[in-house]
Formats: C-alpha cells, sequence, structure tokens
C-alpha cells in the first residue's frame, strides 16, 4: 500500500504542511481462483484440464447413478404380498367386446334381454308398446340401464342414456349399435371388410388365414380327430 498525503489549501496559501492528508491504496489485482487455490495451484489445474484425455480411467472410481432398476433396495411387485385380498369387481355378467356385438345380438334377442331386465327389476309384465314405457324417473333409469348393459355384457354410450325418455328410444338406439359395423378411430386395423362390400370381379377379398390363425385351427381340428377317434376305439 501507498500512502500520499497532500493539503492543497496549505500549498496555495504558502503555509506549511500539515498531517491532514488523504489515503489512498493500491493492491495488485489476483483473479478468483488465484486467490482461491493459489497460483501454483490454479497452474497445475489448468495442466489437467489440458491433459485430461490422457489420464487413465480408473473402472473402479466409476460414479453408478442409482434409479430404480438398479437400486439394491428395490423390490419386485408382488400382487399377494403388496396388495393382499385385492380384487377387481367385475359387475357385468358376460362380456361382449365391441368387435363382437353385430355378430352375438339380433333385435329379437336384444327385446329377450330387455323384456327379463325390466320384469325382474319391476316384478310388472312389459308392455308390447315400448312408447308406453317411460324412462323419466333418472334413479331408476340409471338401476335398470346398469343392469341391461350386465345382462348384455357391453357399454351403452351415454348420449344414449341421457336421452332415453322413453323405453322405446333406448331400444332403437341399440337396434342401431348391435347392427353397426365395429370400426375404431384409435386403431388404424380396425377396418371389417367382408365380400359384399366388393362388387367388381377383379376385385376380391384376401379371406387367407395368418400362420397363427392356420396353426390354431389345425390344433382344433386335431383334437377333434383324437376325439372322436377315442370313441369310435371305445365303442
Amino acid at each position: 500500500m501507498y500512502k500520499i498525503g497532500m493539503n492543497i489549501n496549505a500549498v496555495r496559501l504558502g503555509k506549511p504542511l500539515v498531517n491532514n492528508s488523504r489515503c489512498f491504496s493500491y493492491s495488485h489485482r489476483r483473479t478468483f481462483l488465484g486467490n482461491l487455490f493459489g497460483r501454483k495451484t490454479l497452474k497445475d489445474r489448468e495442466e489437467i484440464i489440458k491433459k485430461q484425455d490422457d489420464f487413465e480411467i480408473d473402472p473402479n472410481a466409476k460414479i453408478v447413478i442409482l434409479n430404480e432398476e438398479n437400486s439394491p433396495d428395490k423390490k419386485p411387485f408382488s400382487l399377494e404380498e403388496d396388495m393382499p385380498g385385492f380384487e377387481i369387481a367385475q359387475w357385468k355378467s358376460k362380456i361382449v367386446r365391441n368387435r363382437d356385438i353385430e355378430h352375438s345380438y339380433t333385435p329379437e334377442k336384444l327385446q329377450e334381454i330387455i323384456k327379463k331386465t325390466y320384469e325382474d327389476m319391476t316384478g310388472a309384465q312389459l308392455a308390447q308398446d315400448y312408447n308406453s314405457v317411460d324412462l323419466k324417473d333418472l334413479d331408476f333409469r340409471f338401476k335398470f340401464s346398469k343392469q341391461l348393459q350386465s345382462n348384455l355384457g357391453f357399454d351403452i354410450n351415454d348420449y344414449i342414456l341421457a336421452n332415453a325418455h322413453t323405453l322405446n328410444y333406448l331400444y332403437e338406439s341399440l337396434c342401431g349399435t348391435i347392427s353397426k359395423r365395429w370400426t375404431s378411430e384409435r386403431n388404424p386395423n380396425a377396418i371389417v371388410l367382408r365380400p359384399e362390400d366388393f362388387s367388381s370381379p377383379n376385385v376380391y377379398l384376401n379371406e387367407e388365414l395368418n400362420e397363427s390363425q392356420k396353426q390354431k385351427l389345425y390344433n382344433e381340428l386335431l383334437e377333434k380327430a383324437r376325439k372322436e377317434s377315442f370313441v369310435e376305439s371305445a365303442e
């Protein structure tokens, strides 16, 4: 540190200088890393950075980042141990997939299920005129529709249930559901084609079975032949 003292007013008036001085300080600039590590350490650090690719990697010094898969404390999930007594309650009496609805029901069979469901819930005989049977009671409509879905095995669209003020509307809407060819916007392969869709003689539907379907059919025929052979030998 250098100390410089000067009284400007005293110089102008020709008076002797007195010890009324202003101090100025100066110090050498040092970098932050230099202050932290010292110049020698900083120099060694720069050399390490330059030669970092020349150093050998110790495999034992590798840092392992733990996650869900390699954690030593990970325990495999067990339904019996982690969720004892857990069961999925199936409220439908049967399950009919959307692609199978068209082949599973006819209007006559639909009428039969509606009639049985209604009479079991009300204890009264269902009239032939569905228009005379109203479903304005929301509590009954929801209970009836839930039981009907259980007996049919597939879900009824919420829009249909919301507008089903009469049993006839519900029946006609379900007739449209069971007669509609299955499609699915989420599945690009959900295209149901049939031979009657192609009227041109040079365009036809290839109905050849794939390998898995052929193997399944072969196993079914083989099992059927074994049973028939066993019955004949027993006779």
